[in-house]
């Protein structure tokens, strides 16, 4: 049995660390285990030390069955080095049918700020956007115009609604021309 210097528990023979306090057994005493032995002025004899077994008595090194050996040969220096070979690249522009489609709520957005204008961003819908945008300015100039008569202040009231229908009708646009991955909300077909 092996008693571990730094608890005092006893250990199967072999054993490398205590079963109790987890120390290291056999090879070098545990830290501050002077402390446990209760003399506090013991240092080992200068003359017995080995400088190959790290401090330890070369009696109590060669029974605890460590035998010194030369020290590690130094690492090398020359490491082999690994240098990939450099291809150049080349910028390959995507074609235009497999570029992402744009969000159908940023030409809606667009479209309910500024009637028509959110249509600029759909590919062969500018005529039609710049028509319902002049449209819009148009009714905005004969409601305030006739804005003392009460056809006028319906007109200016109607604006609104303008701007919520030209911003719909826009998603639905854009959505159709997604492919299918966004829903169009009114105009089906």
């Amino acid at each position: 049995m092996v008693v571990c210097a730094n608890c005092g528990e006893s250990n199967i023979e072999g054993t490398k660390f205590c079963v109790k306090c987890g120390a290291q057994l056999g090879e070098a005493p545990a830290p501050e285990s002077w402390r446990a032995s209760g003399n506090l002025n013991a240092t080992p004899d200068a003359g017995a030390t080995d400088a190959t077994a790290g401090g330890a008595t070369a009696d109590s090194a060669a029974s605890a069955g460590y035998t010194p050996s030369t020290p590690p040969p130094p690492p090398p220096t020359g490491y082999p080095t690994y240098t990939p070979t450099q291809t150049p690249q080349t910028y390959q522009a995507a074609p235009a049918g497999g570029a992402q489609q744009m969000h159908p709520a940023v030409p809606a957005i667009v479209s309910l700020f500024l009637p028509g204008i959110g249509l600029l961003f759909l590919p062969n819908k500018q005529g039609l956007g710049i028509g319902i945008f002049a449209g819009y300015v148009v009714l905005g100039i004969i409601g305030f115009v006739l804005s003392f008569v009460v056809i006028g202040i319906c007109l200016l009231v109607l604006m609104p609604l303008v701007n919520v229908a030209a911003a719909i009708y826009t998603w639905d646009e854009a959505a159709k021309l997604s492919g299918g991955q966004f829903n169009p909300i009114l105009f089906k077909k």
